[in-house]
């Protein structure tokens, strides 16, 4: 499948890298009677131009929803967003003249690039992040994952269900106290606060780690050939759990990276409206 960022041929690429080189030359070309700002013929210009790009750009989320919309591809649309977008840093920084001061023009603006760089990281992320999580999870899903580590957790309670009630009740804690996802600073650091319960006390049990050192433990100390057996079998499907646990956690952190900088970008997008409108009129009413 054609990816976005070529779709077209890189049509919007190239839109947008001749629309920067006229403004670019207009703007070296031009000398106003006045530093450049946004007051200047080509100020309003460029500013009429980014303002309602702007607008154009935040009807992304809009366009992705409407399904019957012929207006174009979705495809075509994220590419002009992203390409577009890109361009509008020049575009508005050209509009400002370089003036910059505490105001709500400049507020604006640092709006605007904010929202234009977690831009950058999005398309980073729908390109790259993807593909990092088929890799991780290779040919399962991650509903197949879990469902692997609960088919092991019975196969793991029903063997030791043969052993001490001491032994049985760290394995059956291990298992009842595993832990997944948690808070976005946990699966970002792909955090694991597993523990178990050994003497009464909460012990911290990551990646498994814990109860498989205590069952070899265990195991170097059994004489009985069955206890053996049972225990060697359990210290294994630990470790196919430990692998699955870690694959999860690490598609939970993946989609945390690939959702996460939505909550950044579309709230600030909006605010970055309110901005622009307050922009727009202080420039009609006062000057």
């Amino acid at each position: 499948m054609e990816q976005f960022l070529l779709y077209a041929k890189a049509r919007y690429l190239k839109l947008t890298l001749l629309l920067s080189a006229i403004f670019s030359v207009v703007y070296i070309l031009y000398e106003p009677f006045q530093p450049h700002n946004g007051g200047t013929w080509l100020g309003y210009t460029l500013g009429t131009i980014s303002a309602l790009l702007i607008i154009w750009l935040m009807y992304l989320g809009r366009r992705k929803r409407n399904y019957f919309s012929t207006l174009g591809t979705v495809k075509g649309w994220l590419s002009a967003h992203v390409y577009l977008g890109t361009g509008l840093l020049l575009f508005a920084t050209l509009h400002t003249g370089f003036q910059f001061g505490y105001n709500i023009h400049t507020f604006t603006y640092a709006l605007m690039c904010f929202v234009i760089f977690s831009g950058f990281y999005g398309t980073w992320a729908y390109i790259y992040l993807p593909r990092k999580k088929r890799e991780n999870l290779q040919t399962l899903s991650s509903d197949e994952y879990f469902l692997n580590i609960e088919s092991t957790d019975k196969q793991i309670r029903k063997l030791a269900s043969g052993l001490s009630n001491t032994i049985k009740s760290i394995i059956s804690s291990a298992i009842d106290r595993t832990e997944l996802g948690g808070g976005v600073l946990n699966q970002l650091r792909l955090k694991d606060r597993s523990c178990l319960v050994l003497n009464d006390k909460i012990i911290a049990n990551a990646e498994q780690l814990t109860i498989i050192d205590l069952l070899v433990t265990e195991l170097s100390k059994s004489t009985d050939k069955k206890e053996v057996d049972e225990l060697k079998q359990i210290i294994d499907l630990f470790g196919s759990r430990q692998r699955s646990l870690k694959i999860i956690r690490t598609d939970i952190k993946v989609s945390a990276l690939l959702k996460i900088w939505l909550f950044f970008h579309i709230p600030v997008s909006f605010a970055l409206l309110a901005a622009l409108i307050a922009h727009i009129l202080s420039v009609f009413i006062y000057w």
